[in-house]
């Protein structure tokens, strides 16, 4: 595993997603687009527990960190993509 993948899983898991806000729009939907992708029943996502959002985002944000896709700060890509799918699930 590469070491920019560790480092963004690390900083993904250990800081709260609300902390900061992301300045890319384009990546923020990037992550949206690859959870949207590897999860083909969104609806089972979203009843699943929040904790299941969060993982799918991160499982989908390392890759793309990975890519050189995410340029920005993985964790607040990720907090923003997190609460985008969040707002999806909930009809908004």
């Amino acid at each position: 595993m590469k070491l920019s993948n560790v480092l963004a899983a690390a900083v993904v898991a250990a800081t709260p997603w609300y902390a900061v806000a992301a300045e890319d729009p384009v990546e923020v939907d990037a992550v949206v687009a690859a959870v949207k992708e590897a999860n083909s029943d969104m609806r089972a996502l979203c009843q699943g527990a929040p904790d299941s959002i969060r993982k799918a985002v991160s499982a989908a944000i390392m890759p793309l960190v990975g890519q050189g896709k995410i340029k920005g700060n993985p964790q607040a890509v990720g907090g923003e993509a997190g609460q985008k799918i969040g707002r999806e699930c909930r009809g908004g």
